[in-house]
């Protein structure tokens, strides 16, 4: 089903220092050794997955569960990137690689250590830069920016924060500038998350085990 919003967010833990998954930070990419591999995201990269810069592990936070929730990089942090210029001046990135995150709920202090996002997220940007197509499978974290997007996550079945481990979530977005990236439209065109887990509960039970061991 389609779902037409205002925004739409995809994989932002797969990308933890982008949000909505595809902002792009002024940062160089790196070879893995330091070096620099051109701007960010690529142009191309010859065919060769790299290493993300270290931009990409950068702590965030996103609002959920009536407060905020900071996502902070765990120790898994091996994640790649390749970058492939289509005839049609379409920029494809390709994600992928073990990553976790650990996440922090600022109202009660409630804790996810090494939550597993090392699903594999893709994006098609038009040779325009206005639009792209985005689509990742789990595990990942997911969540809504704004009243448009828990609609349209509502129409499917889905928390406005969750987190799934199979299954894919595709869709379209519009920018409104080729600078900031900033999501002014957008559709769901693929769901098939499966078994998708509310963070809001899930930092819920993180809260009372760790009340329960003390």
């Amino acid at each position: 089903m389609n779902r037409k919003m205002r925004k739409l967010c995809l994989p932002a833990a797969l990308s933890l220092a982008l949000l909505s998954g595809v902002s792009a930070p002024a940062f160089a990419g790196s070879d893995g050794g330091g070096g620099a591999v051109g701007p960010w995201p690529p142009e191309d990269t010859d065919g060769k997955y790299v290493s993300v810069p270290d931009a990409y592990y950068a702590d965030y936070e996103f609002d959920a569960c009536d407060t905020t929730i900071k996502v902070s990089a765990g120790d898994e942090r091996e994640v790649t990137y390749k970058g492939e210029k289509k005839d049609d001046g379409t920029l494809v990135i390709k994600y992928r690689g073990d990553a976790t995150i650990d996440l922090t709920r600022a109202s009660d202090g409630a804790t996810i250590d090494e939550l597993d996002v090392s699903g594999p997220f893709t994006m098609r940007l038009a040779a325009d830069g206005l639009s792209a197509h985005l689509s990742g499978r789990g595990p990942a974290l997911i969540y809504a920016m704004g009243a448009a997007e828990e609609k349209a996550f509502e129409d499917e079945g889905l928390p406005k924060a969750f987190y799934f481990t199979e299954g894919r979530l595709a869709g379209n977005v519009v920018y409104a500038s080729t600078d900031q990236k900033e999501v002014v439209s957008g559709e769901i065109t693929h769901n098939s998350v499966q078994h998708a887990k509310d963070i809001c509960k899930m930092l819920d039970r993180a809260k009372d085990d760790d009340h329960g061991h003390r």
